[in-house]
C-alpha cells in the first residue's frame, strides 16, 4: 500500500488468458474507486501463483522480476504524492513507463477498455457504445492477443482496415471504427503513454464514401413545421422535435431529450453542451420557430403536471416528454434511459416518413432515407445554399474537422448536379 487512498498490488489477471493458456501477472493501482492495470511482461499458470501473498511460486526468477516492478511502482506513487500532493494516473503512467522497459508495453486493448469505462462514467453512452463496437472488431482482428501501445504503427491501422474490408464492412463503417481507434490512440498520447513524434496516425487517411441524400429542402421543412397535427398529439411532438433539431443547428436527439427548463433556457437563448463532444453551444431563439415549439411544450407539461401524469421529478423539468412514464429509480438506470431514447427515435423516424409521404409526396425510395438525423443534414445544406462558408457550418455543427462537414454537403441529388451542369 502506497497511501491510504492509493493501493498498489500484484494480481493475476485470471480473466485474460494468453494464447499459451497462462495468465498475466499485472500491477494493479487503485485510487478513489478507479483502477488501472500495468503489465509486468510475466505470465504464469494459476497453480504457480500464490494469491494470499501475491507471489509467483516458480520460477523464482520471474517472482524477482515482478516484485522488483511492484517496489518500483510503490516508489513512483510515493514520489508523485510528495511532489504533487495528490495521486494522478497520467503522471504515474509516464513515470512508471519511463522507468520500466516491460511496462512501456501497456496493452492497447486494455487501455481501450479503460477508455470505454471512462466514457460510461461520464455518461457519454453513445460514444462509449461506438468505441466498444470498434474495440470488439479490433479484438477479432488481433484474435484476442494483446498488443503493446508502442507497437501500434501505421501498418497496424492499415492491416485493421484490410481485415474489415475482407470481412465485408462498408467504407463508412470502416471509417467509424478507424476513427474510434484513432481517438483512443490520441488519448494514449495525451496521457504520455507513447511519444507524439511516433504517432502512426500522421499520413494515414480514413476514407468516407458518399452517402445517399439525407437532407430535405428548406421549403419542405417549413411545410412540415406548419402541418396541423392537433388530432395526433404523439405525431405532433415527433414533428416538433424533428423541426426543433433543425432550428437548433442540427441538435442531437440525446441532447434534446435532456434539455431542461431550469438549466438550458435563459431569456431568449438556449445553452447546452453536446454530449458527444462536450462542445458548448448558445443558440438564439426565434419566436416563430424555437419559441412556438417551446410554448407548446410548456403547455403540455403544465397539463400533465396538473393531471399527475409524470412519474419522476427529473421529467418535470425536461422540455420534451420522453421519460414521463419512468419512476425516479428507473431514471437512475442509464442503460434503460438509452433504450427508451432509441425506441422513441424509431417512433419519430416512422412518423417523419409518414409525414413525408402524406405532405411532401415522397416516394418509397425517398422515404426510407429519412431519419431524425435528416434535420442535421438539412440545416447544413440550407446554410451552404445561402453561401455560408464551410468553416462556419462546421463550427455550427460542432465538427472538429471541416472534412466531416464536407460529407454532409457532398450528398447532392443527381438532378441538382444536372441543373448545375446546364451553365457549362
Amino acid at each position: 500500500m502506497a497511501s491510504q487512498d492509493t493501493q498498489v498490488t500484484l494480481t493475476l489477471q485470471s480473466w485474460k488468458p494468453t494464447k499459451s493458456g497462462d495468465f498475466p501477472v499485472v500491477i494493479k493501482v487503485y485510487h478513489q474507486q478507479k483502477r488501472r492495470y500495468y503489465r509486468t511482461g510475466i505470465s504464469v499458470q494459476p497453480k504457480n501463483w500464490d494469491e494470499p501473498t501475491s507471489q509467483i511460486i516458480k520460477p523464482a526468477r520471474d517472482n524477482k522480476v515482478v516484485q522488483k516492478l511492484l517496489h518500483k511502482a510503490k516508489e513512483t506513487v510515493e514520489k508523485i504524492l510528495i511532489l504533487h500532493d495528490e495521486f494522478d494516473f497520467d503522471l504515474f503512467s509516464k513515470e512508471f513507463s519511463d522507468s520500466s522497459p516491460l511496462q512501456s508495453g501497456e496493452n492497447f486493448i486494455s487501455f481501450w477498455e479503460t477508455v470505454v469505462k471512462e466514457l460510461r462514467a461520464e455518461k457519454r453512452m453513445g460514444t462509449a457504445a461506438s468505441y466498444e463496437n470498434a474495440l470488439n472488431k479490433f479484438k477479432k482482428f488481433m484474435k484476442e492477443r494483446p498488443i503493446p501501445i508502442r507497437h501500434i504503427t501505421q501498418h497496424t491501422f492499415e492491416k485493421f482496415r484490410i481485415f474489415m474490408v475482407n470481412s465485408g464492412q462498408t467504407t463508412n463503417g470502416i471509417g467509424i471504427y478507424l476513427r474510434s481507434m484513432s481517438a483512443v490512440y490520441g488519448r494514449a498520447i495525451s496521457r504520455k503513454l507513447v511519444k507524439p513524434e511516433s504517432d502512426p496516425r500522421q499520413g494515414f487517411k480514413i476514407k468516407s464514401a458518399r452517402t445517399p441524400k439525407k437532407a430535405i429542402k428548406q421549403e419542405e421543412m417549413k411545410k412540415l413545421a406548419l402541418v396541423n397535427l392537433s388530432k395526433t398529439p404523439f405525431m405532433d411532438e415527433s414533428r416538433d422535435m424533428f423541426v426543433f433539431s433543425y432550428y437548433c443547428q442540427g441538435m442531437n436527439f440525446k441532447d434534446m431529450c435532456e434539455l431542461r427548463w431550469d438549466k438550458n433556457i435563459i431569456d431568449d437563448r438556449i445553452f447546452y453542451s453536446r454530449g458527444k463532444t462536450l462542445d458548448f453551444f448558445t443558440i438564439r431563439m426565434i419566436p416563430r420557430a424555437h419559441g412556438r415549439i417551446l410554448a407548446k411544450q410548456r403547455r403540455i407539461l403544465d397539463e400533465k403536471l396538473e393531471a399527475g401524469l409524470i412519474k419522476n421529478e427529473t421529467a418535470k423539468k425536461l422540455i420534451f416528454r420522453v421519460f414521463d412514464h419512468l419512476t425516479d429509480k428507473q431514471m437512475e438506470n442509464l442503460t434503460l434511459l438509452n433504450k427508451v431514447r432509441k425506441q422513441r427515435a424509431k417512433v419519430i423516424n416512422a412518423h417523419i416518413r409518414k409525414l413525408a409521404e402524406a405532405h411532401l409526396k415522397y416516394d418509397s425510395g425517398q422515404v426510407k432515407l429519412l431519419t431524425f438525423y435528416s434535420a442535421r443534414h438539412t440545416y447544413a445544406t440550407v446554410l451552404m445554399k445561402h453561401n455560408a462558408p464551410i468553416s462556419l457550418i462546421s463550427a455550427a455543427l460542432g465538427h472538429a474537422d471541416t472534412r466531416i462537414t464536407q460529407v454532409y454537403l457532398d450528398s447532392f441529388s443527381s438532378s441538382e448536379i444536372d441543373r448545375a451542369n446546364e451553365v457549362l
